[in-house]
């Protein structure tokens, strides 16, 4: 679970050796420039202990003992952020919507980071530091942010990190006047979804973390998720896809398109809960449904998912809602080179023969019906010659 870490962070100096290009007049954020889109140079005052202290964390990262955070492991990942903290305070408080440059300059000493804000509050910056001797490590993401001209840092730990997606939002609440979430992924295989919200104190000195790993929303894996305000109120909804099970009736061949979970989380009191679920419409998703209603014996609801609704009593006559087992029926492979196909063969294993289809789908009234389905003919064979050799 991420833990904060608030240590204290001692003001930045040192000499000027690096170069970052600031595009001035570029926002209505920066300050006015003499002349529209002219570039200068921007030169932070600390190279030769940026140097250093890159030199010192990577010692630290190859030096640490296990994934935890915790301990003496603590201390390069602390080295990264003050870095990081020394980076944003040269930028400046009016140029934070170009804190993305500190990235390439901080992975060009050896690190491994990643920098996300908030486009619309971007005195709000988030860098994540990731172990660069040792992947499966856990990462530590720095919080900065602004109380009056302090910018200020938080440190909390993460499973995954990678890939860290940000909103910051006020809030209109005297307790916790500002909240910041963050969507991250681990780095396993199944590239689990992270989340993980924070609200701001009362008196803007430090964050306290509200939902996290194992306590807020499962994002699930192989997926995505995203910020939006679905309802205009200027409080984002958190949107999540991930792959779904497939029904125990199915089996779908190791290339073929999974079913796709849909979820929306909406934030309440104490933080984001799921508002709804459900399966992306697919044309796969509704020939599971039109199944299962025949399996069901409700064949009026199964004819609204046919473009033809008399089809259904072919359907019937072809043993479509009768059989056992799991994996009665099997995706064998679908349109090629579509990765959302508009239809597929699939075997009937509970039918005589077990036929292999080709069904056919089309959209009707904003859904997915089913068009047609046909039994493959096979090519005849080709004729043996005589015995005794051709004449």
């Amino acid at each position: 679970m991420p833990f904060p870490f608030r240590r204290p962070v001692k003001a930045a100096c040192g000499v000027a050796t690096l170069t970052f290009w600031l595009v001035l007049g570029s926002h209505p954020l920066l300050p006015p420039a003499a002349s529209a889109q002219r570039i200068r140079p921007w030169v932070p005052p600390f190279a030769d202990s940026l140097t250093r202290w890159a030199a010192d964390a990577r010692a630290g990262f190859a030096t640490n003992t296990g994934d935890s955070v915790g301990g003496e492991n603590y201390r390069a990942y602390e080295l990264v952020g003050t870095m990081g903290r020394r980076l944003l305070r040269a930028l400046g408080k009016q140029n934070t919507l170009q804190a993305h440059a500190i990235e390439p300059v901080l992975d060009s000493l050896g690190l491994d980071t990643e920098v996300a804000l908030d486009p619309t509050l971007p005195r709000f910056v988030l860098l994540m530091v990731h172990n660069p001797a040792r992947p499966s490590a856990q990462s530590v993401g720095f919080f900065y942010w602004f109380r009056g001209e302090d910018l200020r840092m938080e440190g909390a730990a993460f499973g995954g990190g990678d890939a860290p997606k940000v909103r910051v939002w006020w809030t209109g609440q005297r307790t916790y006047p500002y909240e910041w979430g963050v969507i991250d992924r681990r780095r396993d295989t199944r590239r689990t979804l992270g989340f993980t919200l924070l609200r701001l104190s009362e008196d803007g000195l430090y964050w306290n973390l509200t939902q996290y790993a194992g306590s807020g929303p499962d994002l699930g894996e192989m997926g995505d998720a995203e910020w939006a305000d679905l309802n205009g109120d200027g409080r984002p909804e958190l949107v999540a896809w991930s792959r779904a099970p497939v029904d125990s009736l199915f089996e779908v061949c190791s290339d073929c398109p999974r079913p796709i979970l849909e979820r929306t989380y909406a934030e309440r009191r104490e933080g984001f809960t799921l508002n709804d679920e459900r399966l992306v419409p697919t044309p796969f998703a509704s020939f599971v449904l039109f199944i299962r209603l025949l399996r069901e014996r409700n064949p009026t609801a199964a004819a609204r998912l046919l473009e033809d609704p008399s089809m259904v009593r072919r359907a019937m006559a072809e043993g479509w809602a009768t059989g056992r087992g799991r994996g009665l029926w099997r995706v064998e492979y679908f349109e090629e080179g579509e990765a959302w196909p508009a239809w597929f063969a699939i075997r009937f294993r509970g039918g005589k023969g077990k036929p292999l289809y080709i069904v056919h789908f089309t959209q009707k009234e904003g859904r997915w019906v089913i068009r047609d389905w046909i039994v493959p003919v096979k090519a005849p064979e080709p004729a043996s010659p005589p015995a005794g050799g051709a004449r």
